[in-house]
């Protein structure tokens, strides 16, 4: 049922073109119209066509390329395609109607700039027309080619203005750096002073308890002594050998007691003197 209806439409459409083609080319536009839609709606398969140019040609003569002239210019002008067609005949016509719709009101309004001066449109031959829509082509392209230039320029610009508002935006980085003290080399001077000394004084303590240790452990034979021997006092002798501890006191009594450790010292020399 639909393809029966798609065929009576497509036949009905196909009389009405082939009348209005007949009858005069007054009625161009009616014709063209009826084509078009007998094109954009493939009804020509209906009409036992596989190809739209196998239509026209069959039907009307018209090539392909010919009808598809004539359906541009017919949508162009509307309904003032008759007589544009009329006025300027059917190749300035198409030359007119592939210009862009306000460029041909203003042709049409003001003419066109020729070897010979501005003309009227209807004065302009085809040749002048095409040479005129060719310097306006290059112009258009030179035109299209900076606006592009333009466009890129405003793209590249937005990145960078989109950069520069990440960078701003952005945590600084914190980056961590030791700082010395101010007094950092004098502690560290000291320190290395005062492990000195402490070895030092550590030599000489053991030293000292060395040579106490030997004195003691001597045999009766080496420490044999004389009754005027044995009331000598040696407390000079002893005083003597711990003289680097007194050097030690007096670098290092303001860090210890100095009473508490020459208390201790005489002691040592006490029970030294009594054995």
């Amino acid at each position: 049922m639909n393809e029966l209806s798609l065929e009576v439409k497509a036949q009905e459409i196909h009389e009405r073109a082939v009348g209005f083609y007949k009858i005069s080319e007054q009625y161009g536009y009616k014709f063209l119209m009826e084509i078009k839609t007998i094109r954009d709606e493939k009804l020509y398969k209906d009409l036992g066509f596989e190809k739209f140019e196998d239509y026209t040609l069959n039907n009307f003569n018209f090539s392909k390329r010919t009808i598809n002239e004539r359906l541009q210019d017919a949508e162009s002008f509307g309904k003032e395609y008759e007589r544009a067609l009329a006025s300027f005949g059917k190749h300035k016509t198409h030359q007119l109607a592939t210009l862009p719709e306000k460029q041909r009101n203003e042709v049409l309004e003001n003419g066109i700039e020729t070897k010979d001066g501005k003309k009227p449109i209807e004065e302009a031959t085809t040749r002048e027309l095409e040479d005129y829509k060719k310097r306006n082509k290059s112009l258009e392209d030179k035109n299209a080619q900076l606006q592009s230039q333009v466009e890129q320029a405003q793209r590249s610009e937005e990145i960078a203005r989109k950069k520069l508002e990440d960078e701003q935006n952005k945590e600084p980085e914190v980056i961590e750096k030791y700082t010395e003290p101010e007094d950092y080399q004098s502690i560290k001077n000291m320190n290395e002073h005062l492990e000195s000394e402490r070895e030092y004084y550590k030599q000489l303590a053991d030293d000292f308890r060395n040579e106490v240790k030997g004195m003691m452990n001597q045999s009766n034979n080496e420490m044999s002594f004389s009754k005027e021997d044995d009331s000598e006092d040696y407390t000079p002798i002893l005083l003597k050998i711990l003289e680097p501890s007194e050097v030690f006191i007096q670098n290092y009594k303001h860090h210890l007691n100095e009473q508490e450790i020459v208390n201790k010292l005489e002691k040592i020399i006490k029970k030294l003197k009594e054995q």
